[in-house]
């Protein structure tokens, strides 16, 4: 099974509409990992028409009207809790915003993978049996240099436990 895995959208609308254009047809489902900011951005994410399995990320501010411009295909995490679940593809996979929290998920053992956003860098690596991923910024705002970076996102093959990081 292969997963879209986006992250720190900040309302960069026009690169969103890229990353949609490139994962049709070759990703079955998406794990959003934080940022989107506005219920704008989550009309648009709703286009993938794919499960879409989302956390909140530290900039996202109107809730309600992010919940009611998804659709049915989206499963929010409760705000109260830290991290969400899901298996998909046969994979027990955990997903959250903040990377402390998603390495200590990743060293828990408990998880074929743990995905994450936040720091708008990209990290793909194992932590023991665990892929860690932080599959970029879909903004391209990278914080190493306050500068404009490269937008990414990645697709995770449930197969392989492996990522490919894709660059706009």
């Amino acid at each position: 099974m292969k997963i879209a895995l986006l992250s720190d959208i900040h309302e960069h609308l026009d690169n969103l509409e890229k990353v949609l254009s490139q994962i049709k047809n070759k990703a079955e489902a998406l794990i959003f990992c934080g940022d989107m900011i506005s219920g704008f951005t989550t009309g648009v994410l709703a286009k993938a028409d794919l499960p879409t399995y989302v956390c909140l990320g530290n900039n996202d501010e109107d809730h309600i009207a992010m919940y009611k411009k998804g659709n049915d295909k989206f499963t929010w995490i409760q705000l109260s809790l830290e991290f969400g679940q899901v298996t998909l593809g046969g994979k027990k996979i955990a997903y959250c915003h903040y990377p402390k929290l998603a390495e200590l998920l990743a060293k828990s053992g408990d998880y074929d993978a743990v995905f994450f956003g936040h720091t708008h860098q990209i990290v793909n690596k194992k932590v023991g049996k665990t892929l860690l991923l932080n599959p970029g910024a879909v903004c391209g705002i990278d914080f190493s240099d306050k500068n404009y970076g490269t937008a990414s996102y990645a697709i995770y093959d449930t197969a392989s436990n492996s990522a490919e990081i894709i660059k706009l």
